[in-house]
């Protein structure tokens, strides 16, 4: 299984974007153990890498985010990343896994030594090249959970938000992230741009109500007014220097402007 990876390198592809398609790679063969071993029905697939896999935006994600599903009978995270490293190890990979399972978001790193350096990627055999793995075990109430059919490298069924939970849950970061994250501003401009979406405000407003006691509620006619002021305030240059080497095309980061966030808020 490993020596697949070697498939998808393309010689004509900068460094950078061959280190997506092997991380890319990786998040996708971790989805197919999650659904082999079942563990996906506890699991609610989340985030950027949600909206990578399934809706096919144009940008890749270091991260597979989760939050236990509304119907879970609980998860042992610690059980769950022993059963991913043996899957790995049976298909000739050699994880370092390094976790913290004590908060209410659970998180570990699979890290790949060498990985780069056996595919070419890099002249450093040290190099190493890692997926994150979270599970929010308190998440927010209100989220639909729907089951699709992956057919992407691997074929699986995944539990996933519907696109108006996943738009809250991006809303949500964007008005209480600390610091600026440019996917979260790529992919707004995404969401913005479909036609007639509007949050999960129900989702959305119990995640304010996790962050924050003095937030006012938002709903249908308030939600761009308040999305409008943080637009205002953010530093986009720094958003589109921290996300242009995530894009399939690197050329798309000229669309990422207030301007356009602007026109997309007034006709969402």
């Amino acid at each position: 299984m490993k020596d697949h990876i070697k498939e998808i390198i393309d010689a004509n592809f900068s460094c950078e974007e061959n280190k997506n398609r092997i991380r890319e790679y990786i998040q996708k063969y971790l989805l197919y153990i999650l659904f082999k071993k079942k563990i996906y029905k506890e699991l609610v697939f989340t985030g950027g890498t949600a909206l990578r896999i399934i809706h096919k935006i144009k940008r890749f994600s270091e991260d597979l985010d989760f939050s236990l599903s509304a119907k879970s009978r609980g998860i042992d995270f610690e059980d769950m990343l022993k059963i991913l490293k043996k899957e790995l190890q049976l298909s000739g990979y050699s994880p370092e896994i390094k976790y913290s399972g004590d908060k209410t978001v659970k998180s570990a790193f699979f890290k790949f030594q060498g990985l780069l350096f056996d595919c070419g990627v890099s002249s450093h055999s040290d190099e190493k090249i890692s997926v994150k793995i979270e599970v929010d075990t308190n998440p927010p109430a209100g989220g639909k959970e729907e089951v699709i059919l992956c057919n992407s490298v691997f074929m699986f069924y995944i539990l996933h938000y519907d696109l108006p939970s996943l738009f809250a849950g991006k809303l949500h970061a964007v008005f209480f992230r600390e610091y600026t994250k440019g996917r979260d501003w790529y992919d707004l401009l995404w969401y913005l741009n479909k036609y007639n979406l509007t949050p999960n405000f129900v989702m959305l407003n119990n995640a304010i109500k996790q962050t924050s006691t003095e937030y006012p509620e938002v709903n249908e006619k308030n939600w761009k007014s308040e999305l409008r002021k943080v637009i205002e305030s953010a530093d986009i240059k720094k958003a589109r220097n921290d996300v242009r080497r995530f894009l399939d095309d690197p050329a798309e980061i000229e669309f990422l402007t207030k301007e356009n966030l602007y026109k997309a808020l007034k006709k969402s």
